[in-house]
């Protein structure tokens, strides 16, 4: 990460992520002390990214509130490729580059889930090793537990702090606390927002902009982005959900039960059979969409060709700027 100069003008942006329900717009709402409109539901609130601009104790701050993961009509892949469009076009990319990401996770969902597991992992391949020490995991929801839930989620929250925990040492996420990762308790209040704001804008004056390991691989070293880390990840785990859905839609048609008479319907044989009938369906759009999901890379490539451009001859004009 380049060491910026001093700049009295400078923004400091920061992403803000999280599954559907963390309390991301209830964060910036928080930190910037501006009403923003705040779900209360599993349906996200939030349904295109919201720049939030405000002033913490002197900096100018744009906070990024995005699309809640876990969206039935969008998976995290398209989420956050809809995010870095809309940065984009929004010019904030252009003059602004990252300066930090927070992660909220809720306490009351599970730890160690496969989705988690895989968004993790997204976002690692997202941001690269060398930019974890801007990562921070912000748990929340502390408040929505009892006396005795909350005590023992405590403890295995302390032991991620420490390095001691399943999940931080050896667990979901290992790799971002081995690499200087902060994680923290969001306590739902004005000052723990702003305080982990806070940490952030003085690591970014103290380390510079952060530069995500996609931007490097296509700007600097001038990768397309099937072949980046992030390109690869996402077209492997794709193929292999395709897959493993095919396998299991055959597995199911195998397993055809008798209809028995159509007007029979309340015969137990023809019961199965339409609860057969309605598994099948399942697994047949859940196939297809994977394989929609799959075509529509095809215009995140082009378009992310063109940052990678962008980013080769924005490090241009900087050295020629700095020398």
């Amino acid at each position: 990460m380049a060491r910026q100069r001093n700049d009295p003008d400078r923004k400091f942006m920061i992403l803000l992520v999280g599954v559907t329900g963390a309390g991301k717009t209830t964060f910036a709402s928080l930190a910037s002390g501006k009403d923003l409109a705040i779900g209360h539901g599993l349906d996200p609130c939030t349904q295109d990214p919201l720049a939030v601009e405000f002033t913490l104790n002197g900096h100018s701050v744009i906070l990024i509130d995005t699309p809640g993961f876990d969206d039935d009509s969008r998976n995290d892949v398209e989420i956050l490729n809809d995010v870095a469009k809309w940065m984009v076009v929004k010019g904030l990319l252009r003059s602004q580059p990252l300066d930090g990401l927070i992660l909220l996770h809720p306490v009351t969902r599970d730890f160690v889930s496969v989705m988690e597991r895989r968004r993790t992992q997204l976002l690692e391949k997202l941001l690269g090793e060398d930019a974890y020490t801007r990562v921070t995991i912000a748990t929340t929801m502390w408040g929505s537990l009892d006396h005795g839930h909350a005590k023992r989620l405590d403890a295995e929250y302390n032991a991620v702090i420490d390095g001691s925990d399943r999940l931080g040492n050896n667990g979901v996420w290992a790799n971002f606390r081995k690499r200087g990762a902060t994680v923290v308790k969001h306590e739902n209040n004005k000052e723990s927002a702003q305080r982990i704001l806070q940490n952030i804008i003085r690591k970014s004056i103290d380390e510079g902009t952060l530069q995500t390991l996609l931007q490097k691989e296509m700007g600097d070293r001038g990768v397309g982005f099937m072949d980046s880390s992030l390109g690869q990840h996402i077209v492997a785990s794709l193929e292999d959900d395709i897959r493993h859905l095919e396998q299991d839609l055959l597995n199911h048609r195998q397993e055809c039960p008798p209809m028995g008479s159509r007007w029979a319907i309340h015969s137990t044989s023809y019961r199965r059979w339409k609860d057969w009938e309605a598994e099948r369906n399942d697994l047949q759009k859940r196939l297809e969409r994977r394989e929609a999901q799959l075509a529509r890379l095809n215009g995140f490539v082009t378009w992310a060709e063109q940052i990678g451009k962008f980013w080769a001859a924005r490090k241009q004009v900087l050295s020629r700027l700095w020398g």
